[in-house]
């Protein structure tokens, strides 16, 4: 058994005191104030009848009732079946910059931060596709593989951060030969590399292997985050406090985007160029660049595909709050005479009290 949505999952499980300790509470304070602005003899008129395990068993209906809804909500599920997956043909290599200069704030909250949401509104228009990441600096390495999972695609995006690859820089040659390498020998469709930078390409040859690609029927695109007027570029200390980045002469580093560097590598490898500006851009990329690319429908593998079962603690919560709804406090009927004995008898005895 897993759940979709763990959080609920642990409400739930918090639930359980908070419901028992406030319907006692409740119940207390209820006794309290009946008691305090109703006569003794009134009080025990209306209460002629009345059931204190009743009260106590449907505060209990009511408080599991709450907490099987939070354990419905989270999601429950057990069983699964195979599903077989299908591709739309087309394999797209996201190659995510993750150097220094990424850290740039120019483009608000940073520069890397702007790639890795440019990533999920990839995947959110090309849901039929199979992505892959892979992560640049100085060096390239293949972060996530080909999938379907949108779940492993998301979690690869997610880990990203400036610390992954030791040997910084920029080198789009090395995030291009990494991405060819990485289409499998299935990748019968068509293939696409999308790069995320600020061109700060310190290594030379990037068009060549782009030209290189284009060949062997790979399409480049390329997204410049950043502004070209560029800023001073921050990174954090040990303790989390902004410091500038400084060179060999200890003056500050300047960062800013070279959008030079990314039309050239793109048209070399047979795509275009698009400065990033939020989702809007991700959507022309895939209209303009992506979704004309020819497809051919093929097998991609199977995907375990788990049953939900929340309808049943959510019909239980239903029923039981539906008891404690119609389920009365008074466990029998009497009479007038009863009740007004019983009342004449707790006056007396407050009398004699007395």
């Amino acid at each position: 058994m897993n759940f979709a949505e763990s959080v609920f999952l642990w409400l739930a499980l918090l639930f359980i005191p908070l419901t028992a300790g406030f319907l006692w509470w409740t119940w207390k304070l209820k006794q309290a104030a009946a008691r305090r602005f109703v006569r003794a003899r009134l009080f025990a008129q209306l209460t002629v009848g009345v059931s204190h395990p009743r009260q106590i068993f449907k505060r209990v209906l009511m408080g599991t009732g709450l907490v099987l809804a939070l354990f419905a909500m989270a999601g429950p599920r057990w069983g699964y079946h195979e599903q077989e997956t299908v591709s739309s043909g087309l394999d797209i290599l996201v190659c995510i910059d993750v150097s220094r200069s990424m850290l740039a704030d120019d483009t608000k909250p940073n520069r890397l931060t702007r790639a890795k949401l440019a990533a999920y509104d990839l995947m959110a228009v090309a849901r039929t596709e199979r992505l892959g990441v892979v992560a640049f600096a100085g060096d390239a390495f293949l972060q996530c593989p080909l999938t379907l999972d949108d779940e492993a695609f998301r979690q690869s995006i997610e880990s990203l951060d400036t610390d992954i690859i030791p040997n910084q820089g920029t080198a789009i040659g090395s995030a291009l030969r990494e991405a060819m390498h990485a289409f499998d020998k299935e990748s019968h469709g068509s293939r696409a590399i999308v790069i995320i930078s600020d061109g700060e390409d310190q290594e030379t040859g990037a068009t060549e292997i782009a030209e290189q690609a284009a060949r062997d029927g790979i399409r480049i695109f390329t997204l410049g985050v950043g502004t070209t007027t560029g800023t001073v570029l921050r990174i954090p200390d040990p303790y989390g406090n902004p410091v500038f980045v400084k060179d060999e002469n200890g003056d500050a580093v300047k960062s800013k985007l070279e959008e030079g560097v990314l039309r050239k590598v793109a048209d070399a490898g047979g795509g275009f160029y698009l400065p990033l500006q939020g989702r809007p851009t991700l959507k022309v990329l895939y209209d303009r660049g992506l979704e004309p690319l020819p497809r051919s429908r093929q097998k991609s593998g199977s995907q375990r595909e788990w049953i939900e079962r929340f309808q049943w603690p959510l019909g239980l919560a239903i029923l039981l709050l539906a008891i404690e709804v119609v389920l009365p406090e008074r466990a029998i009927r009497r009479s007038r005479d009863q009740v007004e004995v019983k009342g004449q008898a707790t006056l007396d005895s407050q009398r004699n009290q007395k």
